[in-house]
């Protein structure tokens, strides 16, 4: 991690899964409809061009995403689709913030939407369904 502030408001992310909690530490915040999480562009995640790889930014966010459609701790939301769109480099070091919106949730399925910035550039558009196994 580096030495940049963690915005107000974020509290540390408690992660049950394996390859995310390698990828932290992470935080979060929820505001009105929206979900925030913080995590840092890591070395040991990046690619030949000192930048984060595309397939890490793709976890997180699709970790975003389903936990965008969760009423609690306890639910389980998992992908049935996601798809994500490119737009700028991650440097190593770099705040990468992801914010997810989700659009709609039925009974069974979740719909949401969402972005990586960093420093106010989105990097990254991704958007997908969630298959909602446990409310």
């Amino acid at each position: 991690m580096t030495d940049q502030e963690i915005p107000e408001g974020f509290k540390e992310l408690k992660i049950p899964q394996p390859h995310i909690e390698n990828m932290g530490p992470g935080f979060y915040k929820k505001d009105d409809n929206e979900l925030f999480m913080i995590f840092f562009a890591k070395e040991e995640h990046s690619n030949f061009y000192d930048s984060a790889h595309g397939g890490a930014l793709m976890a997180l966010a699709d970790f975003c995403m389903t936990s965008s459609m969760m009423q609690d701790r306890n639910s389980l939301v998992t992908t049935v689709s996601f798809h994500t769109e490119f737009l700028a480099p991650a440097p190593i070091g770099s705040m990468l913030l992801i914010r997810c919106r989700p659009k709609k949730i039925g009974k069974s399925l979740g719909f949401s939407e969402g972005d990586i910035t960093v420093g106010g550039e989105t990097i990254i558009t991704f958007g997908g369904v969630g298959k909602i196994l446990k409310k």
